[in-house]
């Protein structure tokens, strides 16, 4: 199975929606809730506490919002704008880090993160000061390894490897910017 970075816009008032019931991710990523993947079944189920779901509710989006995913670039392109596998600060590090997580719900790969419409404009703004060259300086195939940096594909030739970051990231930050722009909010997953 792939790990597929996703950038999905709204508006700030979907958010705050998000965030009083946080099951409603499932609504807004996937169109229904998700049925809980614990609750298997067979003979110990029996014995186990259920976990008290949250009610379902009518909830439709305000704002369902443009999506964009960079496929399996998410983390090379967190790489190159943090020099961090997994941590980062500042707007730059939105890929893995900062936001808000949208309660405890997995929607594939852990929580989905949300950033305001306030926030989107402050990595807009920081996303406008990078450019291609510069992280091109970062693409060094051995410090990709050493750091594990998902989908370790950087034993082939640098210009395909490398040329596939750049043009997710070029795509992603123009993203970013119309986001901005359009005065959106954005929820950033990993599925």
């Amino acid at each position: 199975m792939s790990m597929i970075g996703n950038f999905r816009t709204t508006s700030d008032a979907d958010i705050d929606a998000l965030m009083a019931k946080p099951k409603r991710i499932e609504i807004m990523l996937y169109g229904e809730y998700v049925a809980d993947k614990t609750s298997k079944g067979g003979f110990f189920s029996f014995f186990k506490k259920k976990k008290k779901e949250e009610p379902a509710d009518n909830w439709k989006p305000e704002d369902p919002g443009a999506e964009f995913d960079v496929d399996k670039a998410w983390h090379g392109i967190h790489f190159l704008l943090t020099g961090s596998a997994w941590e980062g600060s500042g707007p730059e590090a939105f890929i893995l880090a900062g936001g808000t997580e949208i309660g405890d719900v997995d929607v594939g790969y852990g929580p989905a993160r949300a950033y305001k419409s306030k926030e989107v404009h402050a990595i807009a703004e920081r996303l406008k000061t990078i450019e291609k060259k510069s992280l091109e300086k970062g693409c060094d195939k051995k410090a990709f390894f050493e750091n594990e940096i998902y989908p370790e594909i950087w034993d082939e030739e640098p210009a395909d490897c490398f040329g596939y970051l750049m043009e997710y990231f070029e795509i992603l930050k123009q993203f970013i910017i119309k986001a901005a722009e359009d005065n959106k909010a954005l929820i950033v997953y990993l599925n």
